[in-house]
């Protein structure tokens, strides 16, 4: 294991100082295990994002593109002050 230090608000203390005690866990056992719940929070909405990805591919393959321009229009009309050139 690495020894690392870490700064904590004195609300968290507190709360982790409660929790260690009415879990019995120590106040470090808690720390690793909240850093390891955030890093599987991480893998598994990259995990999402590429599902959701995978999950639109292809969607628009049947759309008939001939309006293409006329919507690309209407969009510059409606968000006008994006494309004003400055």
């Amino acid at each position: 294991m690495i020894k690392m230090q870490v700064y904590l608000r004195d609300e968290q203390k507190v709360a982790l100082r409660k929790m260690a005690a009415r879990t019995g866990t120590a106040e470090s056992d808690l720390v690793r295990q909240g850093v390891d719940l955030m890093l599987e929070k991480k893998v598994q909405d990259s995990e999402d994002w590429k599902t959701a990805l995978q999950g639109a591919f292809g969607m628009w393959k049947d759309r008939d593109m001939s309006d293409f321009d006329e919507m690309r229009e209407r969009v510059k009309k409606r968000f006008k002050h994006v494309y004003e050139e400055n």
